[in-house]
């Protein structure tokens, strides 16, 4: 059962930052700002240095 909570947390954290994606990719037409630029700054925050903590370099 604990297999199939962390399956629901990885599940829930990509679906926000899949939709956080979608949101600013919106919001860079409004604001004028690149999407590219939007992008790498949510990468930033959910990045290990950022609030986020998930380490992209080290999948296992």
């Amino acid at each position: 059962m604990a297999a199939m909570a962390l399956f629901d947390y990885l599940l829930l954290g990509t679906a926000l930052l899949l939709l956080l994606s979608v949101i600013s990719s919106k919001a860079s037409t409004q604001l004028g700002v690149p999407t590219l630029v939007l992008f790498l700054m949510i990468g930033m925050l959910a990045g290990s240095d950022g609030p986020g903590g998930i380490y992209f370099d080290d999948p296992g």
